[in-house]
């Protein structure tokens, strides 16, 4: 699997940093069995907000995941892709 992006480049307060990650972590641990591409879909804590947009199947899948305040305002954006190798 390929990543490309992470925390906003304007988000420079540490403690917000490691918040966002360990929220990441969290929601990470929440993928389903059927579709075990980063997180789930939606997954929703105290005030942060993770989705992730994926295409595909195992064999070649691609997706977006982003985590937001319930205010809208993003935090976090990353790219990934992946797929079988033969």
């Amino acid at each position: 699997m390929s990543y490309s992006g992470g925390v906003r480049a304007e988000i420079t307060d540490r403690d917000t940093f490691l918040g966002i990650y360990k929220f990441l972590r969290q929601a990470l641990l929440a993928v389903s069995v059927e579709e075990p591409y980063r997180g789930p879909r939606l997954f929703e804590q105290a005030d942060m907000v993770y989705r992730n947009e994926v295409e595909g199947s195992l064999d070649r899948f691609h997706g977006i995941e982003t985590i937001s305040r319930h205010d809208g305002a993003l935090l976090y954006e990353l790219r990934y892709g992946g797929g079988l190798l033969r």
